[in-house]
């Protein structure tokens, strides 16, 4: 089924990104309770159906605003970036989704970076582990990757700041 990454209620919909085989966003009418999934199905699927169940018991953001209809995602990270320690757990969730998808590594590139930059500015050095082995299996898959050197220099330099730290 995959896990519910967020959860965003604007006006009469309600807005939501699932992990699954690949990331799934998913838009429900509150009106009239029709579900929209990015997924094959297209429709009232199970992702749909974990959107709703959140939503149901409280697990959302809350935002009327024609961004958020538009990019519900921007306006989560607006959010997330605010408590960045919940940031940081929503992007090694992201991070190690894409790890098992991401045929370029482009996309999990970009997760490295982001969620290094969160787990400097939350303290949440407790994540660092689990950045160390999703590079190394970054590394075994994308060993010529013009970034790879780059994440792991810049992952050295995080550990290293962190010792400091202590």
């Amino acid at each position: 089924m995959g896990s519910v990454l967020w959860v965003l209620k604007s006006g009469k919909k309600v807005h939501g990104k699932v992990l699954g085989l690949y990331p799934y966003y998913v838009e429900i009418d509150l009106s009239s309770g029709e579900g929209l999934c990015t997924c094959s199905k297209g429709g009232n699927c199970e992702h749909v159906e974990a959107v709703r169940r959140a939503y149901e018991n409280g697990a959302y953001f809350s935002e009327d605003s024609k961004l958020a209809e538009v990019n519900p995602e921007a306006v989560v990270w607006d959010f997330l970036i605010e408590v960045p320690t919940l940031a940081v757990e929503v992007s090694v969730k992201e991070l190690i989704s894409a790890l098992k998808r991401d045929e370029s590594g482009s996309e999990t590139a970009r997760l490295f970076f982001r969620t290094m930059e969160l787990i400097e500015l939350s303290g949440r050095k407790e994540y660092l582990h689990v950045l160390e082995e999703a590079f190394e299996e970054f590394t075994r898959v994308f060993p010529d990757y013009p970034l790879t050197e780059r994440i792991g220099m810049e992952l050295e330099a995080l550990k290293g700041r962190a010792r400091k730290a202590l």
